[in-house]
C-alpha cells in the first residue's frame, strides 16, 4: 500500500538456552561428584526433570526469584532422594537487606539515583 505505515512492537523475555545450561551444569556437578549440595535459583518448570535427578543424590535448595508461587513440577518432598531439600522465596527485602553500602571505597560509591 502506497504511503501505509506499518508499525510493530514485540517484547519478549526469554533466554534461549539458559534453562538447557543450568540442567546441564546441575547434572554434570550431581554425576560427577563434585558437589555436596545445590541450589538452583529459577522456577523454571523446564528443570524439574534435572532437579528431581539431582535430588536423588544430593540436597537441592530452590529458590523461586519470580512474584509467583513455586512451580508445580518443581514441588517435592523434603525428604526425597538424597533429603534435606528446601524452598525459598526470593522477596525484596532480600535484596535490599544484601546491597552493598553507599560507598565501599572513596573510588566506588552508588550512583545518587540507586
Amino acid at each position: 500500500m502506497p504511503g501505509a505505515t506499518f508499525m510493530a512492537s514485540i517484547a519478549r523475555r526469554e533466554e534461549k538456552g539458559s534453562d538447557v545450561n543450568v540442567a546441564s551444569h546441575l547434572l554434570i556437578d550431581v554425576l560427577t561428584d563434585v558437589v555436596d549440595a545445590a541450589i538452583v535459583i529459577s522456577n523454571d518448570s523446564d528443570l524439574a526433570y534435572p532437579v528431581r535427578i539431582a535430588r536423588a543424590r544430593v540436597p537441592v535448595g530452590l529458590v523461586n526469584p519470580t512474584k509467583g508461587v513455586r512451580a508445580g513440577k518443581l514441588a517435592g518432598l523434603p525428604s526425597d532422594g538424597a533429603g534435606n531439600h528446601w524452598w525459598y522465596r526470593l522477596e525484596p527485602a532480600d535484596l535490599r537487606a544484601h546491597q552493598l553500602p553507599a560507598v565501599v571505597t572513596d573510588r566506588i560509591v552508588k550512583p545518587a539515583p540507586w
